[in-house]
């Protein structure tokens, strides 16, 4: 997996929110405070093979990488959610946690960075 290309897209969050700095800071300690709270229960879940919560914890994180412009996670939590619908295939769901794991990593990473610049 390429380590050295961007994983988020910050235009969106910044063309939404415009001068209102305050509000993108919030976004984004709740992004980081939240997303890896969800990897952990995600983790834990295919440890247990619980589906639901695979299910529900790749719902949830949507929206929280839609708004900081993970795009190419959508895919991946939209299946890790389906799989854990149909209460399916944990081997698939092992595969795509993986790559969502790297990726929420890496995007932490720069999203940290970014938030220096709204404080």
């Amino acid at each position: 997996m390429k380590n050295n290309k961007h994983v988020c897209d910050f235009s969106y969050l910044s063309e939404t929110m415009g001068e209102k700095k305050h509000l993108v800071k919030e976004i984004i300690d709740v992004f980081l405070k939240q997303v890896p709270e969800e990897l952990q229960s995600i983790n834990n879940a295919i440890t247990k093979a619980d589906y639901s919560i695979i299910k529900n914890s790749a719902h949830t994180m949507k929206s929280s990488v839609s708004i900081m412009g993970i795009s190419e996670l959508a895919p991946v939590l939209q299946e890790m959610e389906a799989l854990g619908a149909t209460a399916s295939n944990i081997e698939k769901i092992k595969a795509l946690n993986q790559k969502l794991d790297f990726t929420c990593k890496q995007a932490i990473k720069e999203i940290e960075r970014e938030k220096q610049n709204y404080t």
